[in-house]
């Protein structure tokens, strides 16, 4: 039976049956090779070559869903492949390819390697924190009015032991620190957020905020979800003490794949709210049920992990990586900008309006002065542009490989709409 737990890091005694035989030869990170030189405009075709869904869409529903590009849709196959070949003899190398996408991703959040766990979603990985944290009757936790249902929920199961979550009310999407500091008190233990709003695209200053709460002795964790794959993030030079990011939206990776950065402050007092095989430290028996949690993080992995989703997520950090994240977040920016002057000059209703000061995301949402949201998400779509229809109103989000021309197209249908 595959060894639930066994890494490069974490080495178990191999059946003298298969000792003998070669590890599978997974797939890897794509090289370099791989993709376009760096001289390659990012809009340009040997980019979007990668992109299948250019070939049908102007798709700008970043926030909702990322489309899988090419290399990533082959490496899971791949990964799915060499297991109906090899079946068990695959397994330890799944658990090498899931210790490097760890490192990986704690690279592009600069982060190290040992403070990153995997997780399923978003939702998993805030429940974790929010169970495994020492809370006392009449603590309070604060969260934006609204925020994702992730960033929420969690601190509601709470409420059976006596823990309060207070809501901070927002106006026309604008998420305001002073308002958040404003809601905090003597017994606020947590405040959770979203790095960017998922409604509104209205982008937080983590740094005031988390030096806040630091003064405060507030715990900070942060939902990046709307922001990572889009926007550069360094959590060294950040005052947050937890980062929750589901990748399969901006960071174009498959559903299911998620990580969790845990700062050293959170976990000197986060204990385990579930075990299995992987939280444990390594060991050569299944009849050895020592409690021994591992000293990382990646002790809050409880057991067989979305490996074939990690191999395809891997792949999508690559591409990142060699589109550049400086190229990648000027890119997206940009499209905003020309998404959200345009808007404001067909007389549509602007999140942020022409100030976008705290509005620095991938995310540009807006209300039309005569169709609803729905009726102007359909009129999109007939038009072959897709987006999403969230909280009465349309939201747009374009990524790197978005064209000037697919952004002027959904332009020119809202200026064509009639009632």
């Amino acid at each position: 039976m595959p060894d639930p737990h066994a890494s490069s890091a974490a080495p178990t005694v191999p059946d003298a049956a298969t000792a003998a035989l070669p590890v599978a030869s997974l797939p890897g990170a794509p090289p370099a090779q791989a993709f376009p030189a760096a001289s390659e405009p990012l809009d340009g075709p040997s980019w979007r070559a990668h992109f299948p869904v250019c070939a049908d869409l102007a798709y700008l529903d970043h926030a909702s869903l990322g489309p899988t590009p090419r290399l990533t849709a082959q490496a899971v196959a791949d990964s799915l492949a060499e297991q109906g070949r090899r079946g068990s003899l695959a397994h330890p190398g799944l658990h090498e390819i899931a210790d490097a996408a760890r490192a990986e991703f704690a690279a592009c959040i600069g982060a190290p390697a040992a403070q990153v766990a995997h997780a399923p979603n978003a939702s998993a990985a805030v429940s974790l924190i929010a169970a495994g944290l020492p809370w006392e009757a009449g603590d309070e936790v604060v969260v934006p009015a609204i925020d994702f249902p992730s960033v929420v929920l969690p601190w509601m199961t709470l409420r059976a032991r006596g823990v309060q979550v207070r809501t901070v009310a927002c106006i026309d999407g604008r998420v305001d620190v002073d308002a958040l500091l404003a809601a905090c008190n003597g017994a606020t233990r947590v405040m959770c957020v979203s790095w960017v709003q998922f409604s509104s695209g209205c982008r937080l200053d983590l740094a005031r905020l988390g030096a806040a709460c630091r003064q405060r002795g507030i715990l900070l964790v942060v939902d990046g979800v709307q922001g990572v794959g889009a926007l550069r993030l360094d959590v060294a030079d950040l005052p947050i003490d937890a980062l929750v990011v589901h990748a399969y939206k901006w960071m174009l990776a498959p559903q299911g794949v998620a990580w969790l950065y845990v700062g050293e402050r959170l976990a000197q007092r986060l204990g385990l709210s579930a075990a299995g095989p992987r939280s444990l430290t390594p060991r050569d028996s299944y009849f050895d049920h020592r409690y021994e949690p591992r000293a990382d993080a990646a002790r809050f992995e409880t057991g067989i992990l979305g490996f074939h989703g990690i191999v395809g997520a891997r792949a999508s950090l690559a591409l990142l990586r060699a589109a550049g994240p400086a190229r990648v977040e000027a890119a997206v920016l940009r499209h905003a900008g020309h998404l959200a002057r345009g808007l404001l000059d067909a007389g549509c209703h602007v999140q942020g309006g022409a100030d976008r000061r705290d509005f620095q995301s991938g995310i540009v949402v807006f209300r039309h002065p005569r169709l609803d949201a729905a009726a102007c998400r359909l009129a999109l779509l007939r038009a072959g542009v897709v987006t999403a229809a969230r909280e009465g109103h349309v939201r747009v989000a374009p990524h790197f490989y978005n064209t000037d021309a697919e952004i002027e197209t959904l332009l020119r249908k809202v200026r064509d709409m009639k009632d």
